[in-house]
């Protein structure tokens, strides 16, 4: 439900002044390699002479040697100490850098949370061709080989023909059971919270079935788009869905548990700072005048506590930016 920040932890331990750049990464066009470069340079123009020349020399070859092309854009963080994260995301970015005692990390926690992994079958009578995705980069293929032999009939007559049929249909339940558990198989092994069916009308409708009874607390649908780009666009209608759901729901969590709790005060960063709240709810608003800001500040203290972070519109149960669904 939320994203996975295990990995951001240690930069609780940093001290700061923090570079955060955002860039995008414009791969489609011809000249995409000199729009990168240009923009990475343009970026670290921003960049105040209180941070050393040095390293600012240094991030620009490490920028430039990036490639542009392995996603809609990228997030640079950089800590005083040379400590340096970058990622790739799935969403396109606004060029923009910021200099701050504390990271801007919300933009990457929140391309994380929108990245539900995913299977797409691709099935027919015979068989189906298997794709797992984390957003939109593959990270598993597989296909599923059915028997063929009593699919591809003639037009036999009379009792011949009922008992063709009733083996034809035999040998595509058989496939579809074995497309389900190959998919089914993928899906446990990627951690899939969705599983999206395309294909003709009954190789669909029966492996859907037969997903549906082997998985349990994984989304699965038929799609019914029959070219790339529409099952594409069904894919990622479904995969937001899912993340935007559990937006709400954790809001609703927050509203509840701060509301109910009679020891909170509404202080979210003392409550992070005793150890109290199980996620943090943040929304950022983009303000790039203010150095000190509660978001970042929020986001530093969940990491250094275990909290779970997640990124949310701005709703009302939201104070400065953030709540909590707290522990105790």
């Amino acid at each position: 439900m939320t994203a996975a920040i295990d990995d951001l932890r240690p930069l609780a331990d940093h001290e700061g002044p923090f570079l955060t750049i955002l860039l995008p990464a414009p791969s489609r066009h011809a000249d995409a390699a000199e729009r990168f470069a240009i923009r990475c340079k343009n970026a670290l123009k921003g960049v105040s002479s209180a941070w050393p020349a040095d390293d600012v020399e240094a991030l620009e070859k490490e920028l430039l040697a990036l490639p542009h092309d392995a996603g809609a854009g990228v997030i640079v963080i950089r800590a005083s100490d040379g400590t340096t994260l970058t990622e790739f995301v799935d969403d396109p970015l606004e060029p923009a850098v910021f200099e701050g005692p504390f990271p801007r990390l919300a933009p990457l926690i929140e391309s994380r949370q929108r990245t539900v992994p995913h299977v797409l079958v691709d099935a027919d009578k015979a068989g189906a061709d298997l794709i797992a995705f984390d957003g939109g980069q593959v990270i598993g293929t597989g296909v599923v080989e059915g028997e063929t032999e009593h699919i591809h009939r003639g037009h036999p007559g009379g009792w011949s023909q009922r008992r063709f049929q009733q083996r034809a249909e035999n040998t595509w339940e058989h496939n579809a059971d074995d497309v389900a558990d190959g998919a089914a198989e993928m899906a446990r092994s990627v951690g899939a919270r969705l599983v999206a069916v395309a294909g003709p009308p009954r190789a669909n409708s029966m492996v859907t079935e037969a997903l549906q009874e082997r998985l349990h607390g994984i989304d699965v649908h038929s799609i019914e788009a029959g070219d790339a780009d529409g099952i594409a666009d069904e894919v990622t209608r479904l995969t937001a869905d899912l993340a935007a759901s559990d937006s709400k729901e954790l809001i609703e969590r927050a509203r509840e548990s701060m509301a109910t709790n009679d020891d909170f005060d509404g202080d979210v960063i003392a409550a992070l700072r005793a150890g109290r709240v199980e996620t943090l709810l943040v929304h950022d608003d983009g303000d790039t005048t203010a150095d000190d800001r509660r978001v970042d500040q929020s986001i530093r203290q969940a990491l250094a506590t275990g909290a779970a972070i997640h990124v949310v519109p701005n709703v009302t149960v939201l104070d400065d930016g953030v709540a909590a669904v707290l522990r105790w």
